[in-house]
């Protein structure tokens, strides 16, 4: 199965977005866009980057995972049922003041943009800007949009974000090893480190400044143009990074953030800066710091036979 039809298609709301065409699992229940990822045991970890280690067998209870990361149009559904308002749309604090005329602590989030000189590529804040105004209504910067796209994942949110979404849905964030384990789709070999899955948004072409676009996107691509992995799941590697429950261990004493892990890679890892577009694959983020190439899927911790027993009792 190779990149999936895309087309413009109206939605319910009577504005058009950008789709790629993948058959829905178990629709019209509870479950709905969710697949059954089975209990195995797996070698997780790898040794590309340091953080990755060690690696060891550990074991994972089945569970039911979103088999997209979560869109545009299923997080408006949360933000117009429960009003809620994302971190990215508050005013930020430190805590220690000094925020008065300080652009980092008015409502915004961190945006990609391609440097237009040549800069080395151990210098992340050449291509990464705080822009005001910038929120997973307009990931790009305050002028974006995301209309026509409300089938894209849903970026420019925080962890706290990710977590009451996920907990409005009766789901949770998965944590670290459910979510590399659902990644590796049965598998229990690691990805080798040169080579991004064919079957993945990321970067072509020398990062960061010429992205080729030979997956058929240059940028974020809308959920399910890829083929899904060995247990149904689309996107698991490379398109924007994904969110566990797993706090992470800052050895920095002197900073006060908190973080938690991301998983997955994005669109933006490339073989020559970023070879993250592995299952194996992890960075830190800070909780409160909402960027434009990270999102979530949730997953549910239902049996499969305990499922299947109360759908038919409701029968």
């Amino acid at each position: 199965m190779g990149l999936s039809h895309c087309y413009l298609v109206s939605s319910s709301f009577g504005t058009k977005k950008n789709v790629c065409d993948f058959p829905k699992s178990n629709g019209n229940t509870k479950i709905s866009g969710m697949v059954w990822v089975p209990s195995g045991k797996f070698k997780k970890g790898d040794n590309v980057y340091p953080e990755e280690s060690p690696i060891y067998t550990t074991s994972v209870s089945g569970f039911w995972m979103d088999e997209t990361e979560t869109t545009n149009d299923e997080f408006s559904k949360f933000v117009f049922e429960t009003g809620y308002i994302t971190e990215a749309e508050s005013k930020q604090s430190s805590g220690f003041g000094g925020e008065l005329g300080n652009p980092i602590y008015e409502p915004g989030a961190v945006v990609f943009q391609k440097p237009s000189t040549q800069v080395p590529k151990d210098s992340p804040l050449a291509w990464w800007q705080y822009i005001p105004g910038t929120n997973w209504r307009h990931p790009e910067g305050p002028e974006s949009t995301i209309e026509e796209k409300g089938s894209y994942p849903v970026v420019a949110i925080t962890y706290k974000d990710a977590f009451l979404y996920a907990k409005w849905k009766g789901r949770s964030l998965p944590t670290e090893v459910e979510w590399e384990w659902a990644a590796r789709g049965g598998s229990e070999e690691s990805q080798t480190e040169n080579q991004p899955l064919k079957e993945a948004n990321t970067w072509q072409g020398e990062f960061p400044f010429v992205d080729e676009g030979q997956d058929g996107f240059s940028g974020i691509s809308p959920v399910g143009c890829f083929a899904k992995n060995g247990f149904g799941l689309y996107d698991m590697i490379g398109n924007v990074w994904e969110y566990t429950a797993d706090p992470w261990k800052v050895t920095q004493t002197l900073d006060q953030s908190t973080y938690h892990t991301i998983k997955g890679g994005s669109y933006l890892c490339s073989p020559n800066y970023c070879k993250r577009y592995r299952a194996a694959a992890k960075q830190p983020q800070e909780d409160h710091l909402a960027t434009g190439h990270i999102g979530f899927r949730t997953i549910l911790r239902t049996s499969f036979d305990t499922f299947k027993k109360n759908t038919k009792e409701k029968l």
